[in-house]
């Protein structure tokens, strides 16, 4: 068997790197057509490929995928690859500074990357190496998310789009929760069978106040009764699943205008400003990190995504997954959170386009590698129909799924974006209720404004009194628009 050339390393480039979570590129660096022949895509058998493969991850990963890339080699004896590692802290500068240079063929790129990366012709298209099978097996919203038009600036399918990427993974964000401290509640008659079941419920979320109800025994019993003053119920609440829970959002649909002083908006802040104050569940700040709380429980609720799920199945947790609260006095509001996920991408100045997407589609969308990396407990599987699978990923009694949580089927719930489509293949009827989206940054060509908007919020929720969250959101809400303007600007875009 032949072996990968890794290359660990950190790289110095004598190059100076504006690279602040603003943007790096200007837009259109790399005029032109972004797509090439479909025969360019094909492998010649007589011909030899060496190529770079760039990516960051933990030892186990980095391992993972060497034995993967190894099979690949094995698979196609002409094609060579080296693994080039880099810290994740450090990889997107050392990617970037090495644009100067000669950059590795198919690389890691996180989704909130993707719209300026693009925009700046830095990326292949690999519209024309697909099929229509091919395109089918993935998830509708991956292929969405990949999708770009340049001479239209816009994300997403549509006439005129190409696709850049092959999801790495997606990693949905979900809640957990500690199975047998709910169960010694239950049993000490500190929470009713009832409210157990609410939260056992895979399909029906919670709404806000049910919730709020629960973590408030939760703290009572664990935190007061038991003294022990470094409980809380959730060690903190993710903004962005808040936020779209409560039909709200950052900015609208083209990321042209703040929607941050919208009602909706304000009562979210507003909600998790009685979290951490009025009812006293969640910590003003904490020395200790989330995942560390819930696993030496002092905390019953935490946030978990796929990746998590070796470390807790090697601390032998007693969790299940449920899906995020929403406001149940909003109409319109539906349990919405996050769905993070690294994209595969090729460098537009490859050399070797064929042997670069037969790795792309090896690590994404090959069968044999997508159930190795859900035994292993990595990812949900790429391929739809592997991850709606009831003999395979949805297996009741399957020995890959071992590692994974009983109700896994709330991760592909949340990816399925309120389809229907993983409760159609568990054999349930009724309204699809979970949902999820790609994160906010994605939509903006800079990550400033998010930067900028968590601290303004952090000073928020240190207000002692919550009836100046609203004039303190209204006037924030010009300096958000600023950073819209100006990341549209970096691309070009025309600004009202």
């Amino acid at each position: 068997m032949r072996r990968t050339c890794k290359l660990l390393m950190a790289i110095f480039l004598g190059v100076n790197l504006i690279f602040a979570g603003g943007c790096f590129f200007t837009s259109s660096q790399g005029s032109g057509d972004d797509n090439i022949e479909a025969s360019d895509f094909t492998l010649d058998p007589a011909k030899e490929y060496k190529i770079e493969f760039m990516m960051w991850g933990a030892k186990d990963e980095v391992d993972n995928y060497t034995a993967l890339i190894d099979k690949f080699m094995d698979e196609n004896e002409n094609v060579t690859v080296s693994i080039t590692t880099q810290d994740s802290t450090q990889y997107m500068s050392t990617l970037t500074g090495r644009l100067s240079g000669t950059m590795p063929d198919l690389f890691y790129l996180p989704e909130y990357e993707f719209r300026p990366w693009v925009d700046s012709g830095r990326l292949l298209s690999i519209s024309n190496g697909f099929t229509e099978a091919e395109y089918s097996s993935l998830w509708s919203t991956a292929v969405d998310w990949y999708s770009y038009n340049r001479a239209e600036k816009t994300l997403g399918v549509s006439e005129g789009s190409d696709l850049y990427c092959l999801p790495k993974d997606i990693g949905p964000w979900a809640l957990m929760y500690n199975v047998d401290m709910v169960d010694e509640m239950v049993k000490n008659g500190k929470l009713t069978q009832g409210e157990a079941d609410l939260l056992a419920d895979s399909d029906n979320p919670l709404t806000w106040k049910q919730f709020t109800d629960i973590c408030v025994k939760i703290q009572g019993y664990f935190g007061t009764e038991k003294n022990n003053d470094k409980f809380y119920a959730i060690p903190y609440y993710e903004l962005s699943s808040a936020v779209w829970s409560n039909n709200a959002d950052y900015f609208d649909e083209n990321a042209m205008h703040s929607t941050i002083s919208s009602d909706e908006f304000c009562e979210t802040i507003e909600w998790l400003w009685d979290l951490m104050y009025t009812y006293k569940v969640v910590p003003k700040s904490t020395g200790d990190s989330a995942q560390n709380m819930f696993l030496a429980k002092n905390s019953a609720f935490c946030w978990v995504g796929p990746y998590l799920t070796p470390m807790y199945h090697q601390q032998k947790m007693n969790y299940r997954l449920l899906p995020v609260p929403y406001n149940g006095e909003n109409p319109e509001a539906r349990s919405t959170t996050w769905i993070g996920t690294l994209g595969l991408a090729i460098s537009k100045s490859t050399k070797s386009p064929a042997a670069a997407l037969a790795l792309m589609k090896y690590l994404s969308l090959n069968e044999s590698a997508q159930k190795d990396f859900y035994t292993r407990g990595q990812l949900i599987p790429n391929l739809k129909s592997m991850a709606l699978d009831r003999e395979s990923f949805l297996s009741e009694n399957d020995g890959s799924v071992a590692l994974w949580p009983e109700n896994r089927s709330v991760y592909c719930d949340i990816v399925d974006g309120f389809g229907g489509d993983t409760k159609a293949a568990l054999g349930k009827t009724g309204g699809d209720k979970i949902g999820g989206k790609v994160r906010p940054h994605y939509h903006t060509f800079e990550n400033s404004w998010l930067n900028a908007l968590n601290t303004e919020i952090s000073d928020i929720y240190a207000l002692k009194d919550k009836s100046g969250i609203r004039a303190r959101l209204k006037a924030y809400d010009p300096t958000m628009q600023a950073y819209l303007d100006q990341s549209n600007r970096s691309a070009g875009i025309i600004v009202d």
